[in-house]
């Protein structure tokens, strides 16, 4: 079965169109309010080019992603994997930021220097997972990881409103970077046993779906932030990422076990064909 790799162009308009859509729709609701002309507009529009864009990937020729591979669970994984991981890494650190500066007044240098911790944690977390990867799934440290960020982030959801940056972020702020280490690796470590096909596919939207994925978390996390300032705000901000690392937990309870190692690829066509 021969898969081309034509530039699907007029299959990814509408999914681009989509998402600006939606982030703009989630933006004008957060600013202007949700009984607005504009913010009826842009999620009517949101509406409508997620509807093309559904049947522009079941009618068109080129779609995203070809429908041969729509069944492929390793890459479904992949995928999901690159959609839920923002919510431990990049927006997460954001919203730490956001909430050391708005509850704990800390400064902009002070802010840089409190993330040295995190990222000592996410290196550490990324070692340890290279080290386990050699013995065992990478679905598995995918789980931990996505564990313990999800720990990490319900812990600093629940912190009091008085409680000190020591005991309230901090030891959150820890498990997250040490859980997005984790699944950092991980992701990279699964790619690894695709065929492919699913590789080059897995790069190619994998790319879309962090870039979609942490866009509209970021507009959601801003719609929160202005409809609850202040500590609530944040609160909830947090609750949200830890609602997104647990369907990460799904997302690698559902992985197949550990695969073999695909050292050199090329597709059907010639071009990217797994050899072993």
């Amino acid at each position: 079965m021969m898969i081309r790799f034509r530039s699907p162009l007029w299959s990814l308009i509408p999914g681009v169109v989509f998402i600006v859509s939606l982030v703009l729709t989630l933006l004008s609701v957060a600013f202007f309010g949700l009984d607005t002309p504009v913010s009826h507009s842009l999620a009517g529009a949101a509406a409508l080019f997620f509807v093309l864009f559904i049947i522009s990937e079941n009618y068109h020729p080129d779609p995203l992603l070809p429908r041969p591979l729509r069944s492929s669970l390793p890459l479904q994984i992949s995928l999901w994997t690159c959609i839920f991981s923002p919510a431990v890494t990049y927006t997460a650190g954001l919203l730490l930021a956001v909430a050391m500066y708005q509850l704990y007044a800390v400064s902009v240098p002070g802010i840089i220097l409190s993330f040295l911790p995190w990222l000592l944690m996410r290196l550490a977390g990324t070692a340890l997972g290279e080290k386990l990867g050699q013995g065992i799934s990478s679905s598995t440290v995918l789980l931990w990881g996505f564990m313990l960020a999800a720990g990490g982030l319900g812990l600093i959801s629940m912190m009091p409103a008085a409680a000190p940056f020591w005991l309230a972020l901090l030891p959150g702020m820890l498990l997250t970077g040490f859980g997005a280490g984790l699944t950092g690796h991980a992701a990279r470590a699964g790619r690894e046993g695709l065929t492919g096909d699913e590789y080059h596919y897995s790069l190619r939207l994998g790319v879309l779906a962090q870039v979609s994925s942490t866009a509209v978390i970021l507009a959601l996390l801003t719609l929160l932030l202005r409809n609850n300032p202040g500590h609530q705000g944040v609160i909830t901000g947090f609750s949200l990422l830890g609602a997104l690392a647990l369907a990460g937990i799904v997302t690698a309870l559902m992985a197949p076990g550990k695969g073999k190692k695909v050292t050199m690829r090329q597709s059907d066509n010639g071009k990217y064909r797994r050899q072993e």
